[in-house]
């Protein structure tokens, strides 16, 4: 897309696609590995990674059956998008960044590989090999929502993925929302304090509504908007999550 637009000129590109490193969804300790280079179909489709129920519904979204046979898991974190439709629920597992160049491998938590928009901590020399994802905690649940102008090929105006054991260890990651996919820790934090409540949740929503800042020269949605559906999308997250049973 960038070189489409005109917008990168590289003296040279490769096609990395094909090493064999930078492939395959497999177990590892505490959880899953997911190649940089495997297509977002791929990961919709591989039987590990469907206890990762978010993920798989968010990377479901980018683009349509065609593109996401060409697309990667690693070109959507890499873009550095804030409406990126996998990395809510990549967060949500406490993904991290496995990095690999000239000086040696190195990981960090995938929030803070996330820099900006278009920004991600890609030092020069080194690719992304792929991501480890920790296995859910017993009970654990995950679902993404998204809200966009149309049915159909479009970035997200606000999107979210939520993540709880039963009414328990609640996680709450956004997109569209702030400069990067973000988890709202604070929100997270709220939701955990104590036994769950329509007020806990309330309060939780209002932290995150009072923390974002949307810029208005979004053609997606409004700030006003992504601020009334913060509320409803958690709501409704716990809820189904919960398949309509009664909180404590």
């Amino acid at each position: 897309m960038l070189l489409k637009e005109d917008r990168i000129d590289p003296a040279t590109v490769a096609d990395i696609k094909g090493v064999p490193e930078l492939r395959g969804i497999c177990p590892i300790e505490g959880g899953i590995f997911i190649g940089a280079a495997e297509t977002v179909q791929d990961v919709v489709e591989h039987p590990l990674a469907q206890p990762y129920h978010a993920l798989v519904e968010g990377a479901g979204h980018i683009g349509c059956y065609e593109i996401r046979h060409r697309a990667t898991i690693g070109g959507n974190i890499c873009n550095g998008s804030a409406s990126a439709d996998s990395v809510p629920g990549l967060l949500l597992y406490n993904a991290k960044a496995l990095l690999v160049g000239l000086d040696g491998e190195r990981e960090l938590p995938l929030e803070r590989f996330l820099l900006g928009p278009g920004k991600v901590d890609l030092r020069p020399g080194e690719v992304l090999k792929g991501v480890a994802l920790e296995k859910p905690g017993p009970g654990g649940r995950s679902k993404y929502y998204r809200r966009s102008r149309v049915k159909g090929m479009d970035l997200s105006g606000i999107s979210m993925g939520v993540y709880c054991e039963g009414y328990a260890n609640f996680r709450i990651a956004l997109g569209a929302a702030w400069p990067t996919v973000a988890r709202a820790h604070e929100a997270e934090q709220i939701l955990n304090s104590g036994p769950y409540s329509m007020a806990l949740a309330e309060e939780a929503a209002a932290a995150i509504v009072n923390d974002i800042n949307p810029r208005r020269s979004s053609m997606r949605a409004s700030p006003e908007y992504k601020k009334e559906m913060i509320p409803v999308l958690i709501k409704m997250a716990i809820e189904e999550l919960n398949r309509g049973e009664r909180y404590a």
